[in-house]
């Protein structure tokens, strides 16, 4: 979070709670999905250098 700067926006709960309203969805005999995502979260996993969830 230093090295991107993102300490000057965000606390570590702060960004977790930005990422926690991600929802997944689960259908028995069919594979997860994961729920919409606002570019702002998605900008926030590169940031951390992770990429985002997709439909899994």
């Amino acid at each position: 979070m230093q090295m991107k700067g993102l300490l000057k926006d965000y606390t570590l709960p702060g960004l977790l709670d930005k990422l926690d309203v991600i929802e997944c969805f689960e259908q028995p005999g069919k594979s997860l999905r994961v729920g919409e995502m606002l570019e702002k979260q998605k900008e926030l996993y590169y940031d951390m250098g992770v990429n985002p969830p997709g439909s899994l």
